[in-house]
């Protein structure tokens, strides 16, 4: 089943005819993202997919307290006049036999006088169909059975009642029954004790009489506390989603105002600090630096001309060293000379020559200024070679390192003063707490209230229980006919064999729903041999997580990201074991969830959950980031614009940064 297009026409803060193609352009771009602020109109196309299908049995309806007359005219835009009324109109395809066929059912009401009046129109393959029209809450079972379309649409606030392990029970065995055709069976055990109070005789004998009279009345009581019950959880369930709306929308308030910035104050101040401290640091090791040879790095030439100084006079030296050797060497060789008789023009010629290198050599030394005072070069030589070099890396490395830090400073100080003071946000804050207290204390007395009517549904059934042993014994004292005693009797083993039956078929099948819900779980979780199994009881429809040590794990030992994460895989794996090829419609389901499960939803959930999932998204739960992640899968994208001086949506192509 593929959705194609939904029309809104004057419903919630749609004003005029507002449509949304839905089909995806192709099969490895399955996702439809929708985004909008919180009361933009995200679970109003939730609700109105819901509205189109299923009309008065719609799970969105039931979810609300009052008739349908009621949520129907709730519906209608606020400003258009009930008379002029409101329509939803959904068109999808479907295979059946192998054989593609259209689906147009749209849904229109209107209210001009005490009375509502609701029409239903449905056109197959284009033609109007009015048989069909008249039998569509029966037709459409076919395709889309109410009992599973709640694994397929859903909101965040069922994912949360999922994580809850207690509520899950309810919730599974919603789901089994739908899937298996449990419910069949329980009608037909209605229906035998039908037949078995029938057939149990008008008399009761006077001795029982006054026990079956108290069993009836304690029937009484128990059905009229369990009604009250009840009615006690709608208005808790109404208080507790007014709650969670008003939190919703203080919150928006609160980080509209900076309010989410505000609690990043102190980590920003001690990241300040630090950045601060961290330049202090590399200051002190740059005046370090300056305090050693790093300042001769300005007067590298000078350096190089002062080792060339260096090098003539350490020539210079040696030149005045080797005179004097020559000297006295001359010497030596024209005294030998002359003790040797030696005479005449030769040896003038020796000592002039002698006298003349004697003098060159002097002349030589003398023409090189004694001006650096150094006799060795090696200080010099070191410098240049190694000292300078090393400093000029050191210098390099901290001076990069300080710019870094003074742009984290920079940054840091910036983002400082984004944050809104503590005071300007007290006032919204308070009623943030106040909200979010209010919120709590709401759930808790919705908690109360569930358990209260759980409660009385037991009490209840102990009570029908006690009533029919009484009734089956009045019929076994007053029962005359053979036949009518023998159909009682079949009538009350065939209820036990279907008893039987039923938790002989959920036995059979729990089995692959779990080994689902584990296979999906095993995707979700970042810790993969958290959870090791997953067990469902198939009498009480318990969930029973094993651990890696093979030993039962709580739900307490799960964070709340966790439980939420179980919560999407139990949904997954029932869609799955379905085994029905439907869209998924998914409401707003990362409100409650830290950045990484958030993350492994869009990575490994949102992808791959449906041949079509169609996401409605608040811009803080499908963010740039997941955006990022996400739109390789993406089709079509449409962002909801509410304007609160028309008080009405629009519906534009994109996202919040496209």
């Amino acid at each position: 089943m593929i959705l194609d297009s939904l029309i809104l026409e004057n419903v919630g803060t749609y004003r005029g005819k507002n449509e949304i193609r839905l089909t995806p352009p192709s099969s490895k771009k399955p996702v439809v993202l929708i985004g909008g602020l919180n009361g933009a109109g995200k679970t109003t196309i939730l609700e109105a997919i819901h509205l189109a299908l299923y009309g008065v049995l719609s799970q969105a309806r039931r979810r609300r307290t009052g008739s349908y007359d009621s949520y129907l005219r709730s519906l209608i835009h606020h400003g258009i006049p009930a008379s002029e009324g409101a329509a939803v109109e959904l068109t999808f395809h479907v295979f059946q036999q192998g054989v593609k066929h259209s689906y147009r059912i749209r849904r229109r009401w209107q209210g001009g006088g005490a009375a509502l009046r609701e029409f239903v129109l449905v056109w197959v393959d284009g033609k109007f169909d009015e048989a069909l029209a008249s039998a569509w809450s029966e037709y459409v079972e076919s395709f889309i059975p109410r009992g599973i379309a709640g694994l397929f649409f859903f909101d965040g606030e069922q994912i949360e009642a999922l994580a809850d392990l207690e509520q899950s029970q309810r919730v599974l065995q919603s789901a089994l029954a739908a899937l298996l055709g449990l419910d069949l069976i329980d009608r037909l055990a209605t229906d035998l004790a039908v037949i078995r109070r029938r057939h149990r005789g008008a008399e009761v004998p006077e001795e029982l009489r006054q026990l079956v009279e108290a069993n009836r009345t304690a029937v009484t009581y128990a059905r009229q506390a369990a009604e009250l019950a009840q009615e006690q959880v709608g208005t808790a369930k109404v208080e507790a989603e007014r709650a969670d709306k008003r939190l919703n929308a203080v919150t928006e308030q609160y980080r509209a105002a900076g309010g989410g910035l505000l609690e990043q104050r102190e980590a920003a101040e001690a990241r300040l600090m630090l950045v601060r401290q961290q330049i202090t640091d590399v200051d002190e090791e740059l005046r370090a630096e300056a305090a050693e040879a790093a300042p001769l790095l300005q007067a590298t030439h000078l350096l190089a001309s002062l080792a060339n100084q260096v090098a003539l006079e350490q020539d210079a030296h040696r030149e005045s060293l080797v005179i004097d050797v020559v000297a006295a060497r001359d010497q030596v060789l024209l005294d030998q000379l002359q003790k040797a008789k030696v005479r005449g023009a030769a040896l003038t010629a020796l000592k002039s020559f002698m006298s003349t290198d004697v003098a060159e050599r002097q002349e030589a030394s003398a023409r090189v200024p004694m001006i650096s005072g150094l006799t060795d070069g090696r200080t010099v030589d070191a410098l240049q070679s190694s000292i300078l070099p090393s400093s000029r890396k050191r210098l390099l490395s901290l001076v990069d390192r300080r710019d870094k830090l003074t742009g984290e400073l920079e940054q840091a100080e910036r983002t400082l003063v984004a944050i809104p003071d503590p005071e300007a946000l007290a006032t919204i804050k308070q009623e943030l707490d106040e909200a979010s207290q209010h919120a709590v204390r709401c759930h808790a007395l919705l908690i109360q209230a569930e358990d209260r009517l759980e409660a009385a549904r037991q009490e209840r059934a102990r009570a029908d229980t006690t009533y029919e042993a009484a009734m089956d014994q009045a019929a076994r004292a007053t029962l005359d006919a053979d036949d009518d005693r023998r159909l009682v009797e079949h009538a009350e083993r065939a209820r036990k064999t279907l008893d039987a039956l039923k938790i002989k078929a959920a036995e059979r099948h729990v089995g692959q729903i779990s080994r689902l819900v584990l296979e999906a779980l095993g995707r979700l979780l970042r810790k993969d041999r958290l959870v090791t199994d997953v067990r469902i009881d198939p009498t009480t429809y318990a969930v029973e997580l094993v651990g890696s040590d093979g030993q039962s794990l709580a739900a307490t030992e799960l964070s709340a990201g966790e439980r939420q994460l179980l919560a999407v895989a139990l949904l997954w794996g029932l869609a799955q074991a379905a085994g029905q090829p439907l869209p998924m419609v998914i409401d707003t389901p990362l409100g409650r969830l830290d950045g990484e499960h958030r993350g492994r939803l869009v990575e490994r959930y949102f992808p791959h959950a449906a041949h079509q999932v169609v996401l409605l998204s608040t811009d803080t739960e499908v963010d740039e980031a997941a955006l990022k992640t996400l739109r390789p899968f993406v089709g079509r994208m449409y962002q909801l614009d509410f304007d609160g001086t028309t008080n009405a949506t629009t519906i534009r192509p994109g996202y919040f940064w496209e």
